[in-house]
């Protein structure tokens, strides 16, 4: 089931390929440039990367995996934060006050090059996010490529066992730009790729605590 919305501040679509609500908006080129410039300052910079190594708190088979928050660009954090609030509301209602809750962030930079992968893995929070920043040069070719089972370099969501008659898992392909919201426990993946270049993404958390003691922020979020 697909639903879509658009509206003058922010459009995306709600997915449910097998149960759990995943969203797909996109972000202006404009904000991928600046985040690629903040992420290209670690990157390159190799003290910088060792100062802000976060591949400790991953699963990931890849090369370099940096600490960037998303608060370093405003604009992203607002749309960010809108988005979340349309996938909270669109899961539970008016169980979820937004002006009763705090809401955080932890994110990082993945720097993806040929054969690193990310194996089936969860998250430890409530939602989680992924931003498409960059992608290697001849990616699309490689991509055409792969006419049995094409995955390379892509992000796979897998919901259960394979089984008769329900869909177990959505394949998504990389495209700059694309951001995606699931909840934290669902499982999922990234395939390797063979191209030269980068495969980049900013990946994030997203924690939610009610400001109200004793309650919670809203049952149903994490189902």
């Amino acid at each position: 089931m697909t639903e879509k919305v658009r509206d003058q501040q922010i459009s995306y679509d709600l997915y449910t390929p097998f149960g759990p609500r995943i969203m797909k908006s996109s972000v202006p080129q404009n904000i991928i440039d600046i985040m690629n410039s903040k992420a290209n300052d670690i990157l390159k910079d190799d003290d910088k990367s060792k100062e802000l190594d976060y591949s400790q708190n991953l699963a990931g088979n890849v090369k370099k995996e940096v600490a960037l928050s998303l608060g370093e660009v405003k604009s992203l954090e607002t749309i960010v934060n809108k988005l979340v609030t349309e996938y909270i509301l669109k899961t539970v209602g008016n169980q979820f006050n937004p002006e009763k809750t705090n809401m955080s962030y932890t994110s990082w930079v993945v720097s993806q090059y040929a054969g690193d992968f990310n194996p089936v893995h969860i998250h430890d929070s409530q939602l989680s996010g992924v931003l498409f920043l960059k992608l290697p040069p001849n990616y699309e070719e490689e991509y055409r490529r792969e006419d049995h089972y094409p995955s390379v370099g892509c992000l796979e969501f897998v919901g259960s066992v394979p089984n008769t008659f329900s869909k177990h898992s959505w394949m998504c392909k990389p495209i700059i730009g694309d951001l995606y919201l699931f909840p934290s426990w669902l499982l999922h993946q990234v395939y390797p790729f063979r191209s030269e270049g980068e495969r980049r993404s900013m990946a994030f958390n997203i924690h939610l605590r009610s400001k109200v003691p004793g309650t919670d922020v809203g049952k149903g979020i994490d189902k």
